[in-house]
């Protein structure tokens, strides 16, 4: 009898080790999340919490988390933890205050696959930091947010104009004219182009930047489940992008050999220029330097796509606005006449005397939320961040809607209201929390241009024609809201311009 109890309990206790090991297991894991930021339940393994986001607008989600589990809270998201920073006293701890800390980007599937840690936006460490001060640097001497670029974007307003009164007040859509104007102005600095703007690989270089910039929302969902790339045909538009990349690539790479052949250090006119002299300096100097032609190819990529794409979108939703809000358009129309005139286009040198129109640019910005996240964070080792830690290669989503719409901000933030940018004494306010072009050390490299055409080109339109819907149509913002891929796109619209002066 006794050996025989004796037996049942030793195999009981062996049964009992797998159970005992597993629960030591989870215990431990459990302690290790005692430190980690709240967030839901992950109730489906391998999903987790991607089923949070299956939602239209993407804002909507991530509004109802951070309302239930505060400014800092964890997902995850396959396999990845994701910790989302929201409001602006986080924003500004984290981006601003530990901008070293938190300027890292996160090894993940798409950007490793697209930009190999190459070019400005996708890389991080020495490499990033150095191309960053070169890139700043060499734009501000080819007159980066300064007035001798306004003579490069003047011309290109001057054609878009032509190209709307083409329209002979027809309904049309203005995406590609705003899309092909834009692409010149960076062109011109970047590597000294210009395109006709009936040259069929220009019209389909910028077809390509638009749709790599849509596709690249549906394609990030490989961030956290790359093996959903051996799925036949292209459910997720990742082998459409990478085509779209190649097409840009090949353009830049016979870019950069044309300028090989005509180099002239001694007559040095544009980006690519700039960058060759550096890179034939730093090879004399180190072997093993980072300025490589591979590089120049990922960072011109970079300033073409990001040159063009969200200003473009902007100006789409500033004519959408004011179709939709005539009394508006009215308003800004009075300020531009009675500050510039009708006879020559709107100058930087107006930009005191348009404080209506400047805050009605701020509030598109705030209100549409072109850029509603952030690219991806991440930090190299672990931190402690507002009492919780945040593990090393933890992807971190900057929230800028967040931000952006908080009640506490900004009071009524659904409503769109340029007024909220002017002061009492009728002067352009800025407060902290408008952060359209991100904060920080990872802020945009072109936003003192982005500022610059925004203002030319809106208030050159609306100088020049009436914006109005389609004959027998109404229009309204909500109407046309909007396609979210890395950018939040308003939806594909036509609208009629009629001149001012037959209006």
């Amino acid at each position: 009898m006794f050996p025989l109890v004796l037996g049942e309990f030793y195999l009981s206790l062996i049964l009992a080790i797998p159970v005992i090991l597993l629960l030591l297991i989870c215990l431990h894991r459990a302690k290790g999340r005692e430190r980690l930021p709240p967030g839901p339940r992950v109730w489906i393994p391998i999903i987790a919490n991607a089923l949070e986001f299956a939602e239209e607008d993407a804002r909507k989600p991530l509004r109802r988390l951070r309302k239930q589990y505060g400014t800092v809270y964890r997902l995850y998201v396959g396999t990845r933890l994701t910790v989302v920073i929201c409001g602006y006293k986080a924003f500004k701890e984290a981006f601003i205050n530990r901008g070293n800390e938190f300027s890292h980007r996160p090894t993940m599937f798409i950007t490793d696959t697209l930009c190999q840690n190459k070019g400005i936006v996708c890389s991080a460490g020495d490499r990033w930091k150095e191309h960053k001060k070169f890139a700043l640097n060499t734009l501000r001497n080819f007159g980066m947010g300064k007035s001798i670029l306004e003579i490069r974007i003047h011309n290109e307003i001057s054609a878009l104009l032509s190209s709307v009164d083409k329209q002979n007040q027809q309904p049309f859509d203005p995406s590609a004219i705003v899309y092909t104007n834009l692409s010149n102005v960076i062109a011109a600095i970047v590597f000294g182009g210009h395109f006709h703007h009936g040259d069929a690989r220009f019209v389909k270089i910028c077809a390509a930047i638009k749709e790599i910039m849509r596709n690249l929302g549906s394609s990030s969902v490989m961030n956290f489940f790359p093996f959903l790339r051996y799925l036949p045909g292209d459910l997720f538009n990742m082998k459409k992008s990478l085509k779209n990349i190649d097409l840009l690539d090949e353009y830049i790479n016979e870019i950069f050999d044309k300028h090989m052949e005509e180099y002239d250090d001694r007559k040095v006119e544009d980006f690519v220029d700039a960058y060759i002299k550096e890179m034939k300096v730093q090879k004399k100097q180190n072997e093993a330097t980072t300025f490589t032609r591979e590089q120049l190819g990922k960072i011109v990529t970079d300033l073409f796509v990001a040159g063009t794409e969200p200003t473009a979108v902007t100006i789409l939703w500033s004519m959408l606005y004011l179709i939709c809000k005539p009394e508006v358009q009215d308003r800004m129309f009075s300020e531009i006449k009675n500050s510039v005139g009708l006879e020559r286009l709107p100058s930087v040198q107006n930009k005191r005397d348009l404080v209506y129109t400047e805050a009605f640019i701020m509030e598109i910005m705030r209100h549409a939320q072109v850029g509603f996240l952030s690219l991806p964070h991440s930090v190299t080792h672990d931190i402690l961040f507002q009492g919780y830690t945040i593990p090393k290669d933890t992807i971190i989503l900057p929230d800028m809607d967040s931000v952006l719409s908080d009640p506490d901000a900004w009071g009524d933030p659904e409503i769109f209201r340029p007024e909220r940018f002017i002061s009492k004494d009728g002067t352009l306010r800025q407060p902290d929390e408008f952060i359209a072009f991100f904060a920080g050390k990872r802020s945009c490299l072109g936003e003192s241009l982005a500022k610059m055409e925004l203002l030319l080109f809106v208030s050159a339109l609306v100088q020049r024609f009436r914006l109005l819907p389609p004959e027998d149509m109404t229009m309204s913002v909500e109407e046309y809201d909007g396609q979210f891929g890395l950018n939040h796109s308003p939806k594909p619209f036509k609208m009629r311009a009629v001149p001012r002066s037959v209006s």
